[in-house]
């Protein structure tokens, strides 16, 4: 059976992906979780397109918030991909800026970032309410100390994989992080489009939906 690869968002790690993946496995789904190395997005989508090309033919290829941008650079020319997710992410254009699209909807993460040495990274006094309203305390407790700096770097100009790929955007009708609002701007470029009312984090809330979703479209 074809299989899956998984791109985490900005200030994640693959550990993210960790319910999703069980649910593909006990489904018989070959998954891959991609850990980025958060160093820019060049070398985000580097380590992306390693992965879905030993992932092989027939690749569903899901990205969450920043992991958008990351797969759309990915996946850009390789034939393994045949369906790009993307879980209230950022789906752009060649001429599209995340930030300028996000501060234009107003999506409160944009003042909920600050600076971490020579990186950056989500203020993590407010990580709970803006990606893990869905969650219960305990968890978010456990996974905000994982949550890592990152470099954010120019966003990718090339023409982007969904030009070419088909495609499916998850719209999370209750992210704080992403506005819904955005989030239906950028779903026009999907081939298809769903909504779940959710947070900005269903694989910790909803991975059998997530599952699911992948696992439909395997031989779409």
């Amino acid at each position: 059976m074809p299989g899956a690869v998984l791109v985490h968002g900005a200030w994640h790690g693959a550990w993210c992906w960790d319910a999703v993946v069980a649910e593909l496995r006990a489904r018989d789904v070959e998954v891959v979780a991609v850990e980025l190395p958060l160093t820019g997005l060049d070398d985000d989508a580097a380590a992306a397109r390693r992965a879905i090309i030993a992932s092989g033919p027939g690749t569903v290829v899901v990205g969450h918030s920043y992991g958008g941008e990351v797969i759309s650079a990915a996946a850009r020319g390789l034939p393994e991909a045949t369906h790009l997710i993307y879980l209230c992410a950022l789906m752009l254009d060649a001429d599209e800026d995340a930030g300028t699209l996000m501060g234009a909807h107003g999506s409160e993460i944009v003042g909920a970032v600050v600076p971490e040495g020579d990186q950056l990274v989500i203020d993590r006094g407010r990580a709970g309410d803006l990606l893990y309203g869905d969650s219960d305390e305990a968890t978010v407790a456990a996974i905000v100390p994982r949550l890592r700096p990152m470099t954010f770097s120019p966003h990718d100009t090339g023409v982007p994989a969904w030009r070419a790929v088909p495609s499916t955007y998850v719209i999370c009708t209750q992210d704080r992080a992403i506005a819904p609002s955005l989030q239906r701007e950028l779903a026009t470029h999907a081939g298809s489009v769903v909504e779940w009312p959710t947070d900005h984090s269903p694989f910790l809330t909803r991975p059998d939906d997530v599952a699911d979703l992948i696992v439909s479209r395997l031989s779409v």
